[in-house]
């Protein structure tokens, strides 16, 4: 089963669960859950994306706008199903933080432009805040056109499930191209600066950072270490020992030198009064002369 597959279970289903899925056995039991609350049809929408009780709760009542809650949990459907995949051993394939943070960060984006396009339908171009990346200027790499494109087919299914439960156009009031931008999302993936949580959180708005702690909640242990990003800090790290190695060595050159000078200086000034104390001495020899010669 593709990851973008319903029905969003991570575990594969048995043969008669599939059978079950493609007759019409229960359509009176579908229309009946097409009459429950609008709050009972989201706690199953989230229920399919691998969602338990707990995080849908924290998720529904956080302050993150209704229609970005799809991307929330397809990103972090993702991750789990990625990681169960993959399992420990091939961890390295998983999402990284710097994909997640370009995934949310991209998404919020493209909805924030969505957003403001709907609310003043005649503007002709955005404001500066809300420029991206030209697409003719990344190059991205084929890892992260895979997890990008998982993420645009994935929430393309999400979206029609939530379309069959009732739920577009309202809270779900974004479609699944308004929740991605696939520039700037390998544009930050790109980027070969080191990516912590400090650094992500410090280059987020509040909602941004509200969404990357609901998917990081529980999956951070399963995200894949940026390479690169290691590599990065290791170059830095020998660097940085490098410049301070010189930076000692040149030190010790320093108070060497400076040694030498201050023997020479205390050799030359002794020698000076040897000097002095030699014309004292024949000082002293002519005047005894000059005494027995009266």
């Amino acid at each position: 089963m593709l990851a973008a597959e319903p029905p969003f279970s991570l575990d594969a289903p048995s043969s008669d669960v599939t059978e079950e899925l493609l007759t019409t056995a229960h359509l009176s039991t579908l229309a009946s859950l097409l009459d429950e609350p609008v709050s009972n049809r989201l706690q199953i929408f989230c229920y399919f994306l691998a969602s338990d009780e707990s995080r849908t709760d924290a998720l529904l009542s956080s302050s993150i706008p209704q229609p970005l809650v799809l991307l929330c949990l397809v990103l972090r459907y993702l991750i789990l199903k990625e990681q169960k995949r993959l399992g420990e051993s091939s961890r390295r394939f998983n999402w990284s933080l710097k994909q997640v943070h370009a995934a949310i960060a991209s998404g919020f984006k493209a909805y924030t432009i969505h957003e403001t396009l709907k609310a003043d339908s005649t503007l002709t171009q955005l404001p500066a805040e809300l420029s991206y990346p030209d697409s003719l200027s990344v190059e991205p790499t084929t890892r992260d056109i895979h997890l990008q494109s998982s993420l645009q087919l994935t929430l393309h299914s999400a979206y029609q499930l939530a379309q069959s439960l009732l739920l577009c156009p309202e809270p779900f009031s974004a479609p699944p191209s308004a929740l991605v931008l696939g520039s700037l999302f390998h544009t930050i993936a790109l980027t070969t600066d080191e990516t912590t949580l400090e650094s992500v959180a410090a280059a987020s708005s509040p909602v941004e950072k509200e969404m990357l702690d609901w998917v990081l909640y529980d999956t951070q242990q399963s995200l894949a270490i940026d390479v690169e990003a290691l590599r990065k800090a290791k170059r830095e790290r020998k660097k940085e020992e490098k410049k301070l190695q010189t930076a000692a060595a040149e030190a010790e050159k320093k108070r060497a030198a400076t040694a030498r000078q201050n023997t020479a200086r205390s050799g030359f000034g002794l020698l000076q009064l040897d000097d002095h104390n030699d014309d004292d001495d024949d000082d002293e020899d002519e005047e005894e002369e000059a005494s027995a010669e009266e």
